[in-house]
């Protein structure tokens, strides 16, 4: 059946095979097709063979199809009960078998919690026996692991087991409670006996045997206090050897002198402290966190800060009354609402010096107060960060499969009522997720209370009120040190620029890198400010100022044209070029102090908002670098526009030039003309300046004349008449033009010649619709600097084009 209709499925295609036949024409084409046709047939044949193997199987099927249903149904019963009979037996096996092995497993949970038990009752005793012994023999290490391992092992004994033997329990817990009290007060007697003779070794072995005796605050609070008696102690032979050396009164000259030992003395004797005070707590540090936690740690931080406070303030006032600090604050504030200027020449170096001593050891007192605190926050940041990674791991270890069976398994135990109670560890260990988050968020909260405390004792505020004074006397300093400078102004010899550029920029920066070494962002944008405020007011009316006469005194000394009849050059004062160089000079002096006042804030600063406050401040002088170009470029215009007129005989000999040229006339035009005479004489106009301009300002200035030049001869070649000859003689002249012009200056010029090559280019076409071939952006490279309205006025200049034409040009 399936042979049949798969033959009747192909009998379409065999109507199609028909008709393909009657279309064959060729004999290669018929035997290809026979050969198919033959292929398509032996595949047939085996299909009807395949299938009529399959026929004794099929009638074998059909005959057991022929069964009767009730016959299958009464096997499958069979079966079924068979089955029903097998499994329940199985069962009721397995129920017996599992009865008796949970007998098995409690008898087996009691034998487990009487041996606990059993190792319970036995490590009391054995506690109780260590402990007697080792205080026979004084070994108070042995005693108090001995009492800590008896009151874990108390809180581990359940109530049932208490009242099975009160006697003995009772007893147990007296002994060992008189050993604690004995052992609490010779652990107090060695630890005073430790203190009294600064032996700290021995001081840090009894504070520690505090924590086994269940007393871990008062341990950790005469820790705190036997530091505050060593920190004392140093600190009063400090302050006495700096009484010492101010006492010993150094001659007036050198007195405040930098270097000399009444102008460290205050610097050494503030960074020994501040020096003993971090070592102490380093060096300790590891047995602190190890045996009483971080949080302890961070209480001795806060304690021995509170020494800090008490014996640097004294530090840090005997500094301001030594020093005078408040006299100079108060008349330097008072000089600045009074808007007085600087002192005179009488008095002002000397005042100006011991300001500037005064300043340094401020910003050195700060430096170093600054970098202190910065390493007390780090080592509570790190004291904390390595306890909250161990309770982490802790925790991961908790959550392991072994930790999870065994907390199961005391779980059990707890409440089967017979053994001991569960123990701490394993509570946490069956939740350690909620224990944990609380723990660490705790001391979280009392990190930030120890950094705030650390922040506002009365050593930072003291500091701060120094750096206020150091703001107020570096404000002074700049504004003096700066009216000298401009005050004192002289052009040394050999030298392009004045010396107050560099004395001024030389104070900006040194002010500058001072107020970034305080570490403190207010006082470094307040100050950066102010940097940035006196460039821009006062110093650049400095340097304009000197721009004020304009560049006649100058041009004097300008050289006059070849066969012109100027008055001779005289010895021109060479200031207003000194004037420009100053501030093109003091532009790019602005751009380096920004570069590397950002490179020192990057070093100093690690914070980004910080570092972001500081690029906001200085991003200011950029505009003011900008300030100064603009005022350079048009101190150099004024300077073309006064060099401009010494050219003029060239520019009326363009004026009278014909470009009107026949062939004969063409031909005859000399190669130079008045293109050599102005380049001639540009260059030496330019040249006697180049030795007074710097580089850039002369290369600038070349740019600029060339601009205005150029300018007036498109005016000039504007109003003339040509012929084709003249465009192209206009467009030999233009070249030559172009030429001379590179070789005045390393910068590229041909841009700026672009009008007039192209009005060259016009001038010599030699038609109107030509100037297509040029126009539109399919004619190549060509960018037109003319307008279409300029094109063809260029246009119209040719004698020989119509004027309807040039209208009728579709541009």
């Amino acid at each position: 059946m399936p042979s049949m209709a798969r033959v009747g499925s192909a009998a379409p295609g065999a109507v199609d095979s028909a008709s393909k036949l009657q279309q064959l024409t060729n004999l290669n084409d018929i035997n290809r097709l026979l050969h198919e046709t033959i292929a398509k047939e032996r595949a047939i044949e085996a299909e009807l063979d395949k299938q009529l193997g399959k026929r004794s199987e099929l009638e074998r099927n059909i005959l057991l199809l022929n069964a009767t249903t009730s016959e299958m149904l009464e096997l499958a019963r069979a079966d079924a009960e068979q089955l029903f009979k097998s499994v329940q037996s199985t069962a009721q096996l397995a129920d017996r078998i599992g009865s008796r092995v949970r007998c098995l497993d409690q008898q087996q949970s009691n034998v487990t919690e009487t041996l606990d038990l059993i190792n319970l009752i036995l490590d009391r005793t054995h506690c109780v026996r260590g402990v007697q012994q080792a205080m026979a023999a004084q070994d108070y290490d042995t005693a108090a692991q001995h009492i800590a391992t008896f009151l874990h092992l108390e809180q581990r004994l359940s109530p049932t087991v208490q009242g099975m033997d009160a006697g003995q329990v009772e007893e147990q817990r007296q002994l060992l409670l008189s050993a604690k009290a004995q052992l609490e007060s010779v652990v107090a007697q060695r630890l005073d006996e430790a203190i009294a003779a600064h032996d700290h070794a021995g001081v840090l072995r009894f504070v520690k045997l505090y924590k086994p005796l269940a007393a871990p605050d008062k341990g950790v609070r005469r820790y705190i206090d036997y530091m505050r008696l060593v920190l004392g102690g140093k600190a009063r032979e400090l302050y006495q050897s700096l009484d010492t050396v101010l006492d010993s009164k150094p001659p007036p000259a050198a007195a405040n002198k930098p270097g000399t030992a009444a102008a460290t003395t205050f610097i050494d004797v503030l960074s020994a402290l501040l020096r003993e005070v971090a070592m102490a707590v380093e060096q300790d540090e590891q047995a602190i966190t190890s045996t009483f936690g971080a949080a302890a740690f961070l209480d001795v931080v806060v304690g021995v800060q509170a020494e800090c406070d008490s014996q640097g303030l004294r530090m840090l006032q005997r500094f301001v009354e030594a020093r005078r600090v408040a006299q100079h604050v108060n008349e330097a504030q008072s000089r600045k609402r009074a808007a007085s200027p600087a002192p005179t020449a009488a008095t002002p170096q000397a005042t100006t010096k011991h300001i500037e001593v005064l300043i340094q050891e401020l910003v050195l007192l700060v430096q170093r107060s600054e970098e202190y605190s910065a390493f007390m926050a780090a080592r509570m940041k790190d004291a904390v960060t390595a306890e909250v990674e161990q309770q982490n791991a802790a925790a991961a270890a908790a959550a392991t499969p072994r930790g999870v069976a065994r907390a199961g398994s005391l779980q059990r135990h707890r409440s089967s009522g017979l053994g001991y109670a569960e123990t701490p560890r394993a509570a946490a260990g069956r939740d350690t997720s909620a224990a944990l988050d609380p723990a660490v968020t705790a001391l979280q909260q009392h990190l930030g209370r120890c950094e705030a405390r650390l922040r506002s004792g009365s050593f930072a505020v003291g500091v701060r009120e120094l750096l206020g004074h150091y703001m107020t006397l570096e404000e002074l300093y700049l504004e003096d040190t700066t009216d000298m400078a401009i005050r004192i102004d002289e052009i040394v010899s050999g030298s392009l620029t004045s010396s107050m550029v560099d004395d001024v920029f030389f104070i900006l920066k040194k002010c500058g890198s001072r107020a970034l070494a305080t570490h403190s962002i207010h006082c470094a944008c307040a100050v950066l400010g102010q940097l940035n405020d006196l460039m821009a007011n006062k110093f650049k009316a400095a340097v304009v100022a000197e721009l004020a006469g304009g560049p006649g005194k100058l041009l004097a000394a300008a050289p006059a044209l070849p066969g012109t009849a100027d008055t001779p050059a005289v010895a021109g004062n060479t200031d207003h070029a000194v004037a420009i160089n100053n501030i093109d000079v003091a532009a790019e002096y602005i751009h380096k102090l920004r570069q590397e006042l950002e490179g020192v804030a990057e070093r100093l600063f690690t914070s980004t908002s910080e570092q972001d406050r500081l690029r906001g401040v200085l991003v200011d002088m950029t505009k003011t670098a900008a300030d100064f170009r603009a005022a350079a470029s048009k101190a150099l215009e004024a300077l073309a526009d006064g060099m401009l007129p010494r050219l003029r005989p060239v520019l009326d000999e363009v004026g009278a030039i014909s470009y009107q040229l026949a062939e004969s006339d063409y031909s005859t035009t000399d190669g130079g003309g008045w293109v050599v005479r102005l380049a001639a004489g540009l260059e030496l106009q330019l040249t006697w300046l180049q030795p007074l301009l710097t580089s850039a300002c002369w290369e600038n200035l070349t740019l600029v004349l060339l601009d205005k030049l150029l300018a007036r001869l498109e005016v000039l070649l504007g109003r003339k008449s040509f012929t084709q000859l003249g465009g192209l003689q206009l467009d030999r002249d233009v070249r030559s033009l172009v030429a001379a012009g590179g070789e005045l200056t390393t910068k590229p010029v041909r841009d700026k010649f672009a009008r007039l090559t192209q009005m060259a280019i016009v001038l010599s076409l030699e038609s109107v619709e030509e100037f297509l071939d040029y126009w539109g952006d399919d004619t190549g490279h060509i960018t037109w600097r003319l307008t279409p309205s300029e094109v063809r006025g260029v246009l119209q200049q040719r004698t020989d084009f119509s004027k309807e034409t040039i209208a009728a040009l579709p541009l």
